[in-house]
């Protein structure tokens, strides 16, 4: 047998190793772009990118650089927020009453507020923000918001407070604090609080009724464990 003959099987051997390295260096382009390989990867984030309007949830009528301040107009709102989320509408004011008004956010239960304006011409200069629901984003004073039950506003005031029934326009507004914290921290906001529909026809219920005031700290209260259904905030005068 020749040695021509021996060569055959040698150089199709190499040539077979040669392609398998070159597809193994095709691959490892393809995972790794900056390796100079052709074929391109889109970018991968490390962290979410930051909201393009960054909010600060907490609602004071006293802070010039809340997302609602004394001096916010509708058209500022709708100018940092886009015209989306911003909706002009009657706002229920309570007794059948209404005002013009604006809702910030009005498609999202969590971060929807509804504003009056003082100037109901312009929409300008906020004179109330109105909370409602049974979940919010937006909070008050240390950490209060929609669902704060009766006892952890006992606890943040560090004191019983006072309530006005149920059942009627006013329903479970908190009336006074008694001298507790939340008597500053609070300056210029109501909250009203509510038990929910299943507790309606309960005895408890029947026992808070109507157009006067009762302590937080009553059995009847204890046992409703209201919960804060509405946010007031209010501007005018301040």
């Amino acid at each position: 047998m020749s040695d021509k003959t021996l060569s055959r099987p040698t150089y199709r051997l190499n040539a077979e190793l040669l392609l398998t390295l070159l597809c193994l260096i095709a691959c490892r382009d393809d995972r790794h772009p900056s390796s100079g390989g052709s074929i391109s990867t889109k970018p991968q984030s490390s962290s979410a990118q930051p909201p393009a309007h960054p909010l600060e949830w907490y609602l004071n009528p006293r802070d010039s650089n809340a997302t609602v301040a004394a001096q916010s107009s509708e058209a500022e709102l709708r100018e940092r927020f886009g015209q989306g989320e911003i909706r002009p509408e009657r706002v229920e004011l309570g007794e059948g009453e209404t005002s013009p008004g604006t809702a910030l956010f009005p498609n999202d239960s969590l971060r929807r507020m509804e504003i009056i304006w003082q100037d109901t011409i312009a929409r300008k200069r906020p004179a109330r923000i109105i909370i409602r629901g049974s979940q919010s984003r937006w909070q008050v004073g240390p950490g209060i918001s929609l669902n704060t039950s009766l006892q952890e506003l006992e606890h943040l005031n560090g004191k019983p407070f006072t309530l006005a029934g149920f059942g009627w326009d006013y329903a479970g507004v908190i009336t006074n604090w008694n001298g507790g914290a939340l008597d500053s921290s609070l300056a210029g906001v109501k909250l009203y609080l509510d038990p929910g529909p299943a507790q309606y026809e309960s005895a408890p219920y029947s026992q808070v009724l109507g157009d006067q005031d009762y302590s937080s700290s009553l059995p009847a209260m204890q046992q409703l464990s209201p919960k804060v259904r509405t946010i007031y905030v209010d501007f005018e005068g301040r």
